[in-house]
């Protein structure tokens, strides 16, 4: 609070997250999320408009029908078709669930309002937080004290040391752009595999999200990969920087890509280095490392009680994962609705006006989700993944954790601390980075095909 006693909120997911699944005050998320919902408007209406056009040219010029057509053909889908199909199936059998659970955050909402004949987007957060508290007796605030950022940090790095037979040595004099990050050099055994940066707390014109960006692409006997992971979590300081669980999945999200562009740096090409493999599988093995989260052996191996030093307790973890099996269903939707959107306005010649973009996504948001569109709002605005290597291929997000669900199998069969396994998974998924197909590195790893039955088992709370 300032010396008014005021707090300053904005739409960084670092604020807007948290706020819309505890502030209590519904009209005071309702702003907020507004707010959030309105951001990139309207400059950004000219810009995605501009964006759109010159990749259909671009596409056209070349010989393809549509940018979408264009980006499909080097992944593992190859075909526009097989991603909008993958979106549709995905979709229908999800949707059952989907709509229990909306009816679950209804009932929920009728105790304080027993008119309510709808559950509205700025809702969803709290009255999901809510269930989870009072059906599985879980509130995510149990979790914070025991994740501690500091400790989270070296809990991380500890973790994939251990699992992947890799040491981390910080450097203290490399030049830096800001005095928050630190960096660490990557060794197996003898050997310096690589470096990276942490950049990992807020500051004023910061990227808001959570990301890894490469710094240099490894090359055998040419270069050694550097990689930065950025994130915004709360700043150590008077008062200990505590974590939400999900800022904990988030941690070892992104360490996973930037284990992925490290381990998998010593190949020939630098066009194969690391992460760039197809983009509809690069992000199975962050996905894959999330999964190290929810387990009770890694997660006491760090989370301790920031005042009585005792782990986190296994009911605790058991309650949380049974928890965390309610608004799958939503969840998954709201992905595939984002699916949608990026393919559908890379499908075909885009449509004039600089603002016909927003009526097609406030269509597609009343076909994929249970709340009602509002108008006034531009979600695909700062949808950033628009921009960039997903461009028209959202849909990567799911198909990879489709695959990354079968990555984890042989683990589930041998524990997630097996390092045999570990060992076995950095040298078949990781290190030949992009240089074999996807499918050539799965099958490597588990000896088959990937398949959807891991997948349905988790969706399902299996």
């Amino acid at each position: 609070p300032g010396p008014d006693g005021r707090v300053r909120l904005t739409t960084d997911s670092s604020d807007l997250g948290p706020f819309m699944t505890y502030a209590k005050d519904t009209s005071a998320r309702e702003a907020l999320w507004r707010l959030g919902r309105r951001r990139g408007h309207p400059r950004n209406l000219d810009t995605l408009a501009s964006m759109l056009q010159a990749r259909h040219a671009l596409a056209t010029l070349l010989g393809y029908p549509s940018w979408a057509a264009y980006a499909a053909e080097d992944k593992m889908v190859r075909e526009e078709r097989v991603a909008a199909d993958f979106i549709e199936e995905l979709a229908a059998a999800v949707d059952g669930r989907m709509r229990s659970e909306y009816a679950a955050l209804l009932t929920r909402k009728q105790r304080d309002v027993p008119a309510a004949t709808r559950v509205e987007p700025w809702e969803q957060a709290w009255l999901e937080d809510r269930v989870r508290a009072e059906q599985y007796r879980f509130d995510s605030r149990e979790l914070r004290p025991y994740f501690e950022y500091t400790r989270v940090k070296r809990g991380v790095m500890d973790l994939t040391s251990s699992l992947f037979g890799l040491t981390y040595r910080r450097v203290l004099d490399a030049p830096v752009w800001h005095p928050d990050v630190e960096v660490f050099d990557v060794y197996e055994g003898a050997e310096r595999r690589g470096r990276f940066y942490l950049d990992m707390h807020p500051r004023p014109g910061k990227y808001t999200h959570a990301a890894q960006w490469d710094l240099a692409v490894g090359r055998a006997g040419k270069s050694l990969p550097e990689g930065v992971l950025t994130c915004n979590f709360p700043r150590p300081g008077a008062r200990p920087a505590l974590l939400q669980h999900s800022e904990v999945r988030t941690f070892l999200h992104e360490f996973g890509h930037l284990l992925h562009h490290v381990l998998g740096g010593r190949v020939r090409w630098a066009g194969l280095s690391g992460t760039r493999t197809e983009v509809d599988f690069v992000e199975a093995p962050a996905q894959v490392l999330e999964e190290w989260a929810w387990s009770v052996e890694p997660l006491q191996r760090f989370a301790r009680h920031i005042d009585t030093d005792a782990p986190l307790p296994a009911d605790l973890i058991s309650r949380m994962r049974r928890a965390d099996s309610f608004g799958k269903g939503l969840w998954v939707r709201q992905q595939l609705f984002y699916a949608a959107v990026s393919l559908s306005l890379h499908s075909g010649a885009p449509a004039a006006g600089t603002d016909a973009t927003t009526a097609s996504v406030l269509a597609l948001q009343e076909r994929y989700l249970p709340f009602r569109a509002i108008s006034g709002t531009y979600a695909h605005l700062a949808f950033t993944q628009l921009d960039g290597d997903y461009s028209a291929l959202y849909y990567t997000y799911l198909w990879s954790l489709v695959i990354a669900r079968d990555l984890l199998t042989p683990f589930e069969r041998h524990g997630l601390m097996d390092e045999e396994t570990a060992h076995r998974y950095r040298d078949t998924v990781l290190a030949p980075g992009g240089s074999k197909d996807a499918a050539d590195l799965v099958r490597d790893f588990l000896g088959r095909g990937y398949d959807f039955g891991a997948y349905s088992r988790w969706l399902e709370g299996r």
